[in-house]
C-alpha cells in the first residue's frame, strides 16, 4: 500500500531553528568576551548543516557552528598527504596557527560553559546542551580557497568542505522546485529514520548530509506538489541513475568515492532499495 500524503505531508514539515540561532549567538558571545584572544585575531562565527539549510527535523539536536580564523591554507597544501604533508613548511605554519586558535576556542567555551560541558572530538569541539538550548558541534577552521579546512591530527590530514556553496545551491534548487526541494529532503530523512527504526538499514547507512546531496542530483521536475508523486518519482529516478556521476550539493566535490569523507555507492543503493520497499509495504512500517 502506498504511503498516503496525509503521512508524507507531516514528514516534510519544517521545525523552528530558534534553538540553533540562540546557540550560535551564545557561542559568538562567549568568544567575544574571552580575554585570551589577541586583539588582532580576526575570525567569523556562522552556522552550517541542517539548521542553516532549513532541512532539520524535530528530533535533530546538534547545531553545527563554524569558527573560522582569517588565515589561509593553500588548497594544494590541503591536498597533500603522508610524508609530503609532514615535510611541507606551509602546512606546518598553517597547522600551528590552526592548533593554537582551536585551543583558544576550547578555553573560551570552557570559560563560559564549564570544563565538563566542552569535549574535544574527532572533527569538532562538542558543547553539551545546558547553558545553551541545543548541543553544538563547533568546528574550528581556516580559509581554504573558496572553502574551509580543518585538521584531523590522529589521521594527519586536512579536510576541506564548502558549506557556503552548499547553502547557496540549496537555495537555488529550492526556487527551481517551487519550494518543494527542502520539504522533500525532510520527507526522505523521516523515511530514512523509519527504515533505521525497523532495522531495514543501518544507522550509518545514509547520513543527513548525503541524503541532501543525493536529492540535489534529482531533476527539478520530479519535485511535485504531491508528496506521493515526488516520493515515487525520486526513488524511481535514483534506482535507474548512474550514481557514480553524482556531485555533492556544493558542486565542487564528488559524492561517492573511497575517501572517508565520501559516501559509498552500495550504501546509497541500499537506501534507495529500502525506500522502495517502504513505499510498497508501508503498513508494515507504520
Amino acid at each position: 500500500m502506498p504511503i498516503p500524503d496525509s503521512i508524507l505531508g507531516p514528514w516534510s514539515h519544517h521545525y523552528s531553528g530558534e534553538a540553533s540561532k540562540q546557540a550560535h549567538l551564545s557561542i559568538r558571545d562567549a568568544l567575544a568576551r574571552y580575554k585570551g584572544l589577541a586583539k588582532e585575531t580576526k575570525y567569523d562565527v556562522f552556522l552550517q548543516g541542517s539548521y542553516k539549510n532549513d532541512t532539520n527535523l524535530r528530533q535533530d539536536s546538534d547545531v553545527d557552528v563554524v569558527v573560522q580564523l582569517e588565515a589561509k591554507l593553500q588548497p594544494q597544501v590541503a591536498a597533500l598527504s603522508g610524508f609530503q604533508l609532514e615535510q611541507d613548511q606551509a602546512h606546518k605554519l598553517a597547522y600551528e596557527r590552526w592548533k593554537l586558535f582551536r585551543n583558544q576556542v576550547l578555553k573560551a567555551l570552557r570559560a563560559t560553559y564549564g570544563t565538563e560541558a566542552v569535549t574535544p572530538g574527532r572533527k569538532s569541539l562538542k558543547l553539551a546542551k545546558g547553558k545553551i538550548p541545543a548541543s553544538a558541534d563547533v568546528v574550528v577552521t581556516l580559509r581554504c580557497g573558496i572553502g574551509l579546512a580543518f585538521y584531523l591530527p590522529d589521521e594527519r590530514r586536512w579536510v576541506v568542505s564548502y558549506p557556503q556553496q552548499h547553502h547557496a545551491k540549496g537555495l537555488r534548487k529550492e526556487r527551481g522546485t517551487n519550494g518543494m526541494y527542502k520539504r522533500t529532503i525532510r520527507m526522505f530523512k523521516v523515511a530514512r529514520n523509519h527504515l533505521i527504526e525497523t532495522d531495514a538499514i543501518g544507522d550509518r547507512t545514509a547520513p543527513s548530509y548525503f541524503i541532501e546531496c543525493l536529492l540535489y542530483n534529482v531533476p527539478n521536475g520530479l519535485f511535485r506538489p504531491s508528496f506521493g508523486q515526488s516520493y515515487c518519482g525520486v526513488v524511481e529516478y535514483l534506482a535507474a541513475a548512474s550514481l557514480q556521476q553524482f556531485k555533492c550539493q556544493n558542486g565542487v566535490q564528488e559524492l561517492f568515492g573511497s575517501s572517508k569523507d565520501l559516501w559509498r555507492v552500495d550504501e546509497a543503493q541500499r537506501l534507495v532499495q529500502a525506500l522502495g520497499r517502504l513505499w510498497e509495504k508501508w503498513p508494515e512500517f507504520a
